[in-house]
Order: structure tokens, then C-alpha cells, then sequence
């Protein structure tokens, strides 16, 4: 080396760029997950505030139905406010998880989520968590002008937010798994993506002294157990697969031409979903005696009221109440995730066959309809069936075959669903010389 060259630095090993990204990972799932964790006790606290404190200090028994189109109509509001800002919004629940939105799209997307979670339309939160986790890692990370780095921590910061809101890591790391299957995600970033999984748990089950923020314990309460397989339960399984797999795909299909028709009028459009909602959740409520969460949120608190239900007359009338609005919310504008609403759905045909084939056991027919409307909605079977397994689990190891089934089922029926759509838009362009 001659005198006065510059001697260029070392590149750092695999071994410690892979301690460097578990280091980035462990930082990201803290805060991303603390993040995602805060955002969820908003949305659970102004659900609680609009639909019981205010309801309560007026002294009402009962929720009035002008109340609930009110309430609505104000989330409405907030999201055409939210369509104003960087983002507008960003894209529908109907194209799936967004990990790479531009920082500047968050309160727009956020914005908008809360207008939707907090009054009552009918989506999960996964979505947004997602689009909040990516968020806070791209600032964290704003000073490595690294587009690599950049997109691993938004995929890491993603991961741990949504991870929070399953009761375990696990559901989401089978998520990644099926990710990195499609070639979304680099098998690189695995590893350090389970890493941020499981750094964002520790802030839900705490440290020492700390207890933590909770876990969301995730699953169908009331549910009997179900040890031992049984030859009509597996046949009859089949059945409830395919019929819930074809529910979920029109109320995929609403959402698609509800979106159509959102791209050419979108506040009309926004505003006529959020009426529409309040006017099938206050008929379903009145007519049945029902409350109206059966109808609106994304169906995780009405899980409990949906299979303690005695009437077949009121779940067909719940199930298909709930099918209408969950598709108006997916193509109306609201903004959320597709997961909740769908596994409600899934449950409700599930009970609905018990009550009608009273020898069928709901706890299998609800396991087989969880992964077979989940796996329609997320093109993701396995994540699917580890949810199934997860929200039914509890009543005995006879249900994994139904979850299976479900998810194989469901897999089928959203792979002609997508061969159909890809039809209808090859159609729809004009052949050009």
C-alpha cells in the first residue's frame, strides 16, 4: 500500500449484519407493537364511549336506531376528512396488506381507520395496525437512507403491530411464512421478522413487575368440546366449507362492485354504506331482539351472542345482515382489515347448521367455516386454519381437521374467484390492433 491511500472500511460478516438486523428487529417490535397497542385502546375506549357511557348518561335502555345511523354518518364524515390528506386514504381492504405506504399516508389511513372502528362499520383493525407498525419503523429508521433497510423495518415494524391483536405470535408468523411462499417477502427477512414477533409480544405479557398492555385472548367462548371425530361432522364439514366459501366470495364480490361504483362517486357512495349499515343493523336488532354489535364492528365482541342463539330464523338474518355490511365496508370506503368480520361469518353459518342438524357438532361446523371465509378473504390458508385452530381450539384436538378442510375448501373456491375477476377485467379493456 503506498503512502497516503485511503484505506477503505471492512464490510461487516453475515454473522454480524444478521446480530445487527435481530438488534434493529428487537428495537422495532417495542415500539412498534407499544404503538399498535395504544392505537387499540382508542378504538376499544371510543367504541365503549359512543355505544354505552354517552347511551347510558342519557338513559337509555336501549340504543335508539337514529343513534346508531348518527354515529355512522359522523365515522363517514371523518373518513372524507381523511380523504383530503397525503393518501387519501390509501388502498382498499379488497387489495390486501400494505406494508410500504409512504409515512405521509399514515394519518390519512389512521384517520380514516378510526372513523371506521370506532362507530361501528364492519372491519377489523389488522389493516391499519399494519400501516401504523410500518410507519413508526420508517422513522425510526429515517437517517439510514437505505431503501433496503427502509423496507425491512417497515416489514418488521408491520409484523409486530399486527401480531399484537392475535393472542400469540404464532398466527402471524405462519402470515410471514405464506408471504415469503408467494415471494412477497424476502426469506432474509424471516428470521428477524420472528424476531420483532416476538419482541412485541413481551409488551402485551410484560417484564418482571410490568404487566404489560393484556394479550387479546382470541377465541369463540361457549363452545362444547369436541374430542373424537365423527363420520357426519367430517361430511357435513365439507358442505359447510363450501357454502361458507361461496358467502365470503359474495360478500367479496359486494365489496368489489361497491368499489366500482365508490371510484366513480366516492362520497355519495361512502355515505350511502354507512346508511345502509345503521338501517340493516337496526332491522336485524329490532326484529330479532338482538344488540346491534351482531351486526356492526368487526365481530369479535358479538361472538358470544352469536353462539348462544337459539334461533335459526335470527342467525340466517344475522349472517346475511353481517354479509351485506362487511362487504358495503369493503368497497364503501371505510378502511380496516378483512379477517374479523369474515370469521364471524364463518361462526354464524356454523351455529346456524347445528341449530338446523341438531346431531352436528358447532364447535366443528364453526372450525370449518372460520378457515374457509378467512382463507377467501386473505388467499392464505394456513395462516386460516392456525386462526381456526386458535379461535376454536379450546374444545379439543378434534377440530384441526375441520380447519384444514375449511382452509383447502376456501383456497379452491378464492382461486376461481380470482380466475373469474382476471377474466372480467381482460373483457372489460378493448381490444386494440
Amino acid at each position: 500500500m503506498s503512502q497516503g491511500q485511503a484505506v477503505e472500511p471492512a464490510e461487516p460478516g453475515p454473522l454480524r449484519l444478521q446480530m445487527r438486523a435481530f438488534v434493529l428487529a428487537i428495537v422495532i417490535g417495542l415500539v412498534a407493537a407499544t404503538a399498535a397497542s395504544l392505537f387499540m385502546w382508542v378504538v376499544d375506549g371510543g367504541q365503549e364511549f359512543v355505544y354505552k357511557t354517552l347511551p347510558e348518561s342519557f338513559g337509555w335502555e336501549k340504543l335508539p336506531g337514529w343513534w346508531v345511523l348518527l354515529l355512522l354518518l359522523v365515522g363517514a364524515v371523518l373518513v372524507h376528512v381523511a380523504r383530503r390528506l397525503p393518501g387519501a386514504t390509501g388502498g382498499s381492504p379488497l387489495s390486501g396488506f400494505h406494508f410500504t405506504n409512504p409515512i405521509s399516508w399514515a394519518p390519512s389511513i389512521l384517520l380514516a381507520a378510526l372513523g371506521t372502528l370506532v362507530f361501528g362499520a364492519s372491519l377489523g383493525p389488522e389493516g391499519p395496525l399494519i400501516v401504523l407498525g410500518s410507519a413508526v419503523a420508517a422513522i425510526l429508521v429515517k437517517r439510514a437512507n437505505s431503501d433496503d433497510i427502509t423496507k425491512l423495518a417497515m416489514l418488521l415494524g408491520g409484523m409486530a403491530a399486527i401480531g399484537t391483536i392475535f393472542g400469540n405470535p404464532f398466527v402471524a408468523a405462519f402470515m410471514l411464512l405464506e408471504f415469503a411462499a408467494m415471494g412477497a417477502v424476502p426469506s432474509a427477512a424471516l428470521v428477524p421478522a420472528f424476531v420483532s414477533l416476538g419482541a412485541g409480544y413481551v409488551t402485551l405479557v410484560g417484564w418482571g413487575s410490568w404487566t404489560g398492555f393484556g394479550v387479546h385472548v382470541l377465541s369463540v367462548p361457549g363452545l362444547p368440546a369436541y374430542d373424537s371425530l365423527e363420520p357426519d361432522d367430517l361430511f357435513a364439514g365439507l358442505i359447510v366449507a363450501v357454502i361458507v366459501s361461496v358467502l365470503a366470495a359474495l360478500a367479496r364480490e359486494l365489496g368489489e362492485r361497491t368499489d366500482l361504483l365508490s371510484t366513480k362517486r366516492p362520497t355519495a357512495v361512502l355515505f350511502v354504506a354507512a346508511a345502509a349499515t345503521a338501517g340493516i343493523a337496526w332491522a336485524v336488532a329490532t326484529a330479532f331482539d338482538v344488540s346491534y354489535d351482531q351486526i356492526l364492528f368487526s365481530g369479535q365482541t358479538g361472538m358470544a351472542g352469536l353462539v348462544a342463539q337459539t334461533s335459526a330464523s335470527a342467525v340466517v338474518a344475522i349472517v346475511l345482515g353481517k354479509l351485506v355490511v362487511y362487504g358495503l365496508a369493503l368497497g364503501g370506503g371505510f378502511r380496516g382489515g378483512p379477517v374479523f368480520p369474515a370469521t364471524f361469518i364463518g361462526v354464524g353459518f356454523g351455529v346456524l347448521t347445528s341449530l338446523v342438524f341438531t346431531n352436528l357438532s358447532v364447535s366443528a361446523m364453526a372450525a370449518v367455516g372460520i378457515s374457509a371465509a378467512a382463507t377467501v378473504m386473505l388467499r392464505l390458508p394456513f395462516t386460516s386454519g392456525m386462526l381456526a385452530m386458535l379461535l376454536i381450539g379450546g374444545a379439543g384436538p378434534g377440530i384441526a381437521p375441520f380447519a384444514i378442510i375449511g382452509a383447502v375448501v376456501g383456497f379452491i373456491v378464492r382461486q376461481g374467484l380470482d380466475a373469474f375477476d382476471a377474466k372480467r377485467q381482460a373483457d372489460a379493456v378493448p381490444a386494440t390492433t
